[in-house]
């Protein structure tokens, strides 16, 4: 997730917390997300959208990453 900062211009990331496995209604996982630090937390997978080089730079040729 370091790795993919700074965005490029006009980049997403967004990352895929553990903890929000266990939840089952986004009212819920809003009420908790801004009580967890994502440094602290397992990060269970990573979204990328954005320019297709930056894409390439963080999942090189693994077509299942892109």
């Amino acid at each position: 997730m370091t790795r993919a900062q700074p965005l490029a211009s006009g980049a997403v990331l967004v990352p895929f917390p553990q903890f929000a496995r266990g939840l089952h209604r986004f009212e819920d996982y809003l009420a908790e997300f801004p009580l967890r630090a994502l440094s602290n937390e397992t990060i269970d997978g990573l979204g990328f959208y954005g320019p297709e080089k930056w894409v390439r730079s963080l999942t090189g040729n693994l077509k299942l990453l892109r």
